[in-house]
């Protein structure tokens, strides 16, 4: 019985609810303390900090309970359930999604029991996903929806007091969130909060003006800051925001930055220094003043005097014109000096490309090596591939860089969205452009499960489409944050298609969407079946980019089998597959022979119908020499202009 509420303290508690003054009306006249950290809070108290907070509810509730206790005893009146990241996509990754309506239900009976008998609102927390929207992510904003209202039925259901958005970075999931939680009710009041830089700006580059005067719109009733910056960079953002902002505001910063200690993240503002801004955010007006990461619930106690029993002030602090960013600065453009970019943009221009493959360790000679043979035999670039198979290999922008540096053949970086999130792939990008490389190739990356470390986690922050816009920002000239880098980058931007695709309006639907997202050629998985290339290649979607097809040499019938039978996407046609039978009944050399001379044949074949070729030996640069050898020398054009007469 320890767990639930009594029935004389439910008494207790349903009169203090009457007794409440209606969380609008708080706002409107007072200035409410909320609650300071959870997370951190319960991981300095012995909780792991890799793993979901919300299951604790659950698996180790007196320890929540605790926290919310504590709270409460330092002068909150809002205590906030332990609840931020428990909607399905975060418990999906740490296995608790089964458990969901349980994890909120029990974190809105904690944080009740908490506020029995006191003067104390229960706000239901609720976190973005921790997966981006499209254009930038996989989720849909109908998914959005449908993942938030899970949640925020859960908590309605358990009758919290309002719910608090809380510590969101997009303004397009934030307003979302806020939709979805005012469908569900027209009644339950609603805090959003969003995090920002200290220039004023969320990550993806909006105004904290614009975006808590859009989550007003949007239907929510209080709108602040909370996460990321310290007291002073908080208030130097809160100070600047506008007196037109139709909501009161709330604000809940951090206790400074961390330190790490011993393995674990320290806050080093101490209680004093939060009590003095707290006094100073009383006077900028706002409405709700509460602590993030690293507060305590000494800090909230400290806070406590300055904030308890004050009415809200006028917004004299804040500023009353909105304030503008700085404009856009583009630098000059840059004299285009890439061959391969030039010839990409020549119609009559067939282009090729091969693949080189990173080391294992330092040693560079078999990369540098192959360029110069790919150069040799007319390759307009060399293609460097990004950790191929999930196995760790030398940087791709190291080796791209070098190869053009050493060999004077440009090259194409590989660039996978597996290894890096949204800082990690622009810092990236903004490299390879510093080092001259000025064509990408976006991909996915292959799953980490299949390669050298099966336990590592895989970022994926972004899909392809949102890494190709990102390298269109940056041609552009700013970041995804809307900053502006200087001189723009130059990228040719690739991207990956399969001819041979099962379903062929899916694919040409997500090659359109690639290009749309700003890809200017592509590349396509190995190709062996001649006519599905060329239906593919009579596709509008195909004819709109430069597409270069790709080709990897037959070594062997296990390997031809392999690709038949194991790898998706790979469709190798029933007659060749009985070629390389009859070749490997004659011995292995009999093998190679013919799987040279099926790639010969097919790169005659990719001249005559495509814009280029993509050859990809896997380390074997001679063969990819003798298979270029085959290409006839007249101009890819002419050979076009002869077949569509034909």
């Amino acid at each position: 019985m320890s767990g639930y509420l009594t029935p004389a303290r439910r008494q207790v508690y349903c009169l203090s609810r009457f007794m409440k003054k209606d969380f609008r009306q708080a706002v409107a006249e007072d200035v409410l303390l909320a609650d300071g950290a959870m997370g951190t809070l319960l991981v300095s108290r012995g909780a792991s900090p890799d793993q979901a907070k919300s299951p604790l509810n659950v698996s180790d509730p007196e320890a929540v309970r605790d926290v919310h206790e504590d709270y409460r005893d330092a002068g909150a009146r809002i205590v906030t359930t332990n609840t931020w990241d428990a909607n399905r996509v975060k418990l999906a990754a740490h296995e608790w999604a089964d458990s969901l309506e349980k994890i909120n239900r029990e974190g809105v009976r904690l944080a009740r029991e908490a506020a029995a008998g006191e003067m104390v609102f229960v706000a239901g927390s609720i976190g973005p996903l921790g997966a981006l929207v499209k254009p930038y992510g996989t989720l849909t904003m109908m998914q959005v929806r449908e993942i938030f209202q899970e949640q925020a039925r859960v908590l309605l259901e358990a009758e919290v007091d309002l719910v608090l958005l809380e510590t969101f970075g997009s303004l397009l999931e934030a307003a979302e969130a806020v939709r979805a939680v005012r469908d569900l009710s027209e009644q339950i009041p609603i805090l959003a909060g969003m995090t920002f830089l200290a220039d004023g700006r969320t990550a993806f580059g909006e105004s904290a003006d614009h975006a808590l005067s859009t989550l007003a719109m949007a239907g929510a009733d209080v709108v602040g800051m909370n996460c990321t910056l310290g007291p002073q960079e908080t208030h130097d953002v809160f100070s600047r925001l506008p007196a037109s902002i139709a909501a009161p505001l709330s604000v809940m910063p951090n206790a400074g930055y961390p330190t790490v200690v011993h393995g674990r993240n320290v806050y080093l503002s101490s209680p004093d220094y939060l009590r003095g801004y707290a006094e100073a955010f009383v006077e900028s007006g706002a409405a709700v003043i509460g602590g993030c990461c690293g507060t305590t619930p000494e800090h909230i106690r400290a806070m406590a005097r300055a904030v308890s029993g004050k009415k809200r002030a006028a917004a004299t602090g804040r500023a009353a014109v909105r304030i503008e960013g700085p404009a856009l600065k583009i630098g000059p453009p840059v004299i285009e000096t890439s061959r391969l970019k030039r010839r990409l943009a020549d119609r009559n221009a067939f282009v090729v490309t091969g693949e080189i493959e990173p080391p294992r360790g330092v040693d560079l000679s078999a990369a540098i090596e192959g360029a110069r043979l790919l150069k040799a035999h007319g390759a307009d670039a060399a293609n460097v591939t990004d950790n191929p198979m999930a196995r760790l290999r030398m940087s791709s922008i190291a080796v791209a860089a070098l190869i053009q540096r050493e060999v004077g053949l440009d090259a194409v970086v590989q660039i996978t969205t597996r290894d890096r999130n949204v800082l990690g792939l622009q810092s990236d990008l903004l490299g390879a452009a510093g080092l001259g490389l000025k064509a990408l190739l976006c991909l996915g990356g292959d799953p980490l499960k299949i390669g050298d470390y099966p336990q590592g986690k895989q970022v994926s922050e972004v899909d392809v489409l949102g890494l190709i816009r990102m390298a269109k920002g940056l041609n552009a000239g700013a970041d995804l944050a809307g900053n502006a880098i200087g001189s723009a980058t130059q990228f040719a931007i690739g991207c990956a298609a399969n001819p041979a695709a099962s379903d062929l309006d899916v694919e040409l639907s997500k090659l359109r969407a690639k290009i749309e997202a700003g890809a200017s050629f592509a590349q396509t998985q190995p190709v062996y079946d001649a006519e599905a290339l060329e239906r593919f290649l009579a596709c509008d979607e195909a004819q709109a980019i430069p597409v270069l097809i790709g080709l990897i040499p037959l070594r062997s019938l296990k390997q031809t089998m392999f690709f038949a039978n194991e790898v998706p996407g790979i469709v190798v046609p029933e007659a060749v597959q009985e070629r390389m039978r009859r070749a490997a009944e004659k011995g292995t050399e009999h093998e190679k022979a013919e799987g040279l001379a099926i790639a010969r044949e097919l790169a005659v074949a990719i001249h005559q119908v495509a814009r280029g070729v993509h050859v990809m030996p896997m380390g074997k640069y001679k063969l990819a020499t003798e298979i270029l050898e085959a290409i006839p020398l007249e101009s890819a054009s002419s050979l076009r202009t002869r077949v569509s007469g034909a």
